[in-house]
C-alpha cells in the first residue's frame, strides 16, 4: 500500500480545493467555510496538516465521526489536535465535548484542553498507536511486563473517571478511543459521547474490551495467558454493585498488575 502523503496547509489556503471540502464537511458552503476559517484564526491555529490513519477522498485525517473531523494542526509553535464540527452534525456547537474534556483533565486524564469556539475544539496532540496496533508491535523480552504496566495505568484512569462521575460512553470500542504513546502511556480520547448524567461504566467497559471481548482479548491472552472469565465477570459485577475498591484490587491481583 502506498504511504499517505502528509500535506501541510496554511490557514489562509484552506478555502481552496480539495481542503475546503473537509473544513466544512460535507457541504462546504461559503458561509460555513468562512466562519470555520475565521474561528481557526481566532484560536491561533496557523496551519493544518492532512495526515493520519483515515482517508477522506485523497486527504488523510486523524479521525472522523458523526460530530466532526480531527486534524493535526499547529497553534504558534505548539502542535495540536483540531476537531472541526461537521456542517450536518446534530450538535449545535462543540461546548459539550469541551466541557467533558475539561472535566477529564481535572482528573489528570486525556489530552489537555487548549481552546474552543462554536465549531472547533483544540486539544493537545497525542501521537501513538491504537491498542491493537500497539500490542501487535510488541516484541521480545519484557513484552508481558509492558502490557501489564499499560493495562494497570489504563484501569487506574478508568477508575478515576468513575470516581469523578464522568462516563466516557465509548470504551467498549477502545480500539477507536485509546492510544498508546511511545512510552507505553495510555491516552483516553474522544469525549464527545461522555456524560456526567448517566451511570459510569468506564472500568467495566475497558475490562470487558481488554479481557473478554473478541479479537483483541485473544491477543491479550497470547501475551498474559488465559484469564478465568467467570471469575472476572463476578468481579465486574461486584464493581457495578458498589464494591469498587475490592473489585478493582481483585482484578489487578488476578492479572498480576
Amino acid at each position: 500500500m502506498a504511504e499517505k502523503i502528509r500535506t501541510i496547509v496554511p490557514v489562509e489556503d484552506l478555502s481552496r480545493d480539495p481542503y475546503r471540502s473537509l473544513i466544512a464537511y460535507p457541504d462546504p458552503t461559503p458561509d460555513a467555510l468562512e466562519s470555520r476559517i475565521g474561528q481557526l484564526r481566532d484560536l491561533g491555529v496557523t496551519e493544518l496538516e492532512f495526515c493520519g490513519p483515515l482517508s477522506i477522498g485523497k486527504l488523510a485525517v486523524l479521525g472522523k465521526g458523526v460530530v466532526g473531523i480531527v486534524f493535526s494542526g499547529r497553534a504558534g509553535d505548539r502542535p495540536a489536535a483540531v476537531k472541526i464540527r461537521r456542517v450536518d452534525s446534530r450538535r449545535p456547537n462543540m461546548n459539550h465535548e469541551a466541557d467533558m474534556v475539561k472535566t477529564a483533565n481535572s482528573a489528570g486524564i486525556g489530552p489537555d484542553f487548549l481552546g474552543v469556539s462554536r465549531d472547533i475544539l483544540m486539544m493537545q496532540f497525542v501521537e501513538g498507536k491504537s491498542l491493537p496496533s500497539w500490542i501487535t508491535s510488541l516484541r521480545g523480552r519484557g513484552t508481558r511486563a509492558r502490557v501489564r504496566s499499560t493495562f494497570k495505568a489504563l484501569f487506574e484512569q478508568c477508575v478515576k473517571l468513575d470516581a469523578y462521575g464522568l462516563d466516557h460512553g465509548e470504551l467498549s470500542r477502545a480500539h477507536k478511543n485509546v492510544l498508546v504513546s511511545d512510552d507505553d502511556k495510555p491516552w483516553i480520547l474522544d469525549f464527545e459521547s461522555a456524560s456526567l448524567m448517566r451511570r459510569v461504566n468506564n472500568f467495566t467497559s475497558i475490562a470487558q474490551y481488554l479481557l473478554l471481548s473478541g479479537r483483541f482479548s485473544r491477543k491479550v491472552e497470547r501475551v498474559l495467558g488465559a484469564v478465568e472469565k467467570d471469575e472476572l465477570v463476578n468481579y465486574l459485577r461486584e464493581y457495578k454493585s458498589g464494591r469498587t475498591n475490592y473489585a478493582f484490587e481483585a482484578v489487578q491481583k488476578m492479572l498480576r498488575l
